[in-house]
């Protein structure tokens, strides 16, 4: 099981524990995620995904305008898709 303090260790950026997203600029997305990784550039961001795919971790990409990146484009368990009904 990866571990924060692994993590911290390999890679470069800014870390959040239990906080909202539109906290940190994501405003289309109301929720809390347990962990919050910013990494510091595009090659951070490579090796933290892969370090996460590697270890199983369940993660997503997401940006500030909630449009989100689902890794190898295969996202291993359920995503629901709610649309109001008009």
């Amino acid at each position: 099981m990866l571990h924060l303090e692994e993590l911290r260790a390999e890679i470069k950026g800014e870390f959040f524990l239990r906080e909202e997203l539109k906290k940190h600029g994501v405003k289309k997305v109301d929720a809390v995620a347990d962990v919050i990784i910013k990494p510091a550039g595009k090659k951070e961001l490579i090796k933290l995904m892969h370090l996460l795919h590697k270890s199983g971790y369940p993660h997503l990409v997401i940006n500030s305008k909630g449009r989100i990146v689902i890794p190898e484009k295969h996202f291993h368990g359920v995503v629901v898709i709610s649309e109001p009904k008009k």
